[in-house]
């Protein structure tokens, strides 16, 4: 289990996150004795609420929202990439970054209290790569729910558009997504490997194909002042 532990309880997403999250997809990978891995934020605690902005706020040059969606694309892809099965267990907050973590995943265990959020547009970000995961996980009209609307999602749309792929009450959350990945895991491995390397390979193509796009539209809303002043509005600084 891939458990994310920053100080705070709703696991902002930082430099050193991300690659813990991408070493642990490849000792996944590489370690005959695991047969699946589950992504958490753990019990009570948030999956991830998005990127931090302490160090979001440092991103001032073309240079540096280039590496910014480096980074991310290779996060993305680590989890995409591991032959195995995988499960988000996700309560409290999955926005932003935190919410295309788990549509990276095989499969998603949701609560009664998940709140599931792209609010980027609203305050000046923007969310290419957000848009291309949900609609080509979801469909175009529940990714215009979710970017567009910029509003929090009911469990009930949720469940029905398979953002969630099952619920739990939000003590079980995490026993439940191990549940599920100990079921996955069960399975003839070839076969699974095989579907899901078919099945992930035009998702993960279609997200370095977007990147150089991504780089753009972030560089436009960064340089233009709008990304800042959400950072300061929410920061105070």
């Amino acid at each position: 289990m891939a458990q994310f532990s920053r100080e705070k309880p709703v696991n902002p997403l930082n430099r050193e996150l991300a690659r813990g999250i991408v070493d642990a997809c490849r000792r996944a990978q590489d370690e005959p004795s695991v047969k699946s891995i589950v992504f958490t934020g753990g019990v009570h605690r948030s999956f991830c609420a998005g990127d931090d902005l302490n160090e979001a706020r440092d991103l001032k040059s073309l240079v540096d929202v280039e590496e910014f969606i480096d980074r991310m694309i290779a996060l993305y892809v680590a989890i995409l990439s591991v032959p195995k099965p995988t499960v988000a267990g996700i309560d409290g907050y999955a926005i932003g970054a935190g919410l295309e973590m788990a549509l990276c995943c095989d499969w998603r265990v949701g609560t009664p209290t998940t709140t599931a959020l792209g609010w980027e547009l609203k305050h000046g970000l923007a969310c290419p790569i957000g848009a291309y995961m949900l609609e080509k996980m979801l469909g175009r009209s529940a990714m215009s729910d979710i970017v567009f609307g910029c509003e929090a999602v009911s469990t009930k749309w949720a469940a029905e558009h398979k953002l969630f792929n099952e619920m739990a009450e939000r003590k079980d959350v995490v026993e439940r997504a191990i549940s599920r990945a100990d079921v996955l895991g069960a399975y003839p491995e070839v076969t699974f490997q095989r579907t899901k390397e078919s099945v992930n390979r035009s998702f993960i193509a279609g997200l370095k194909e977007i990147a150089p796009i991504a780089k753009s539209i972030h560089a436009d809303g960064f340089l233009s002042n709008s990304a800042q002043a959400h950072f300061r509005r929410v920061l105070r600084c």
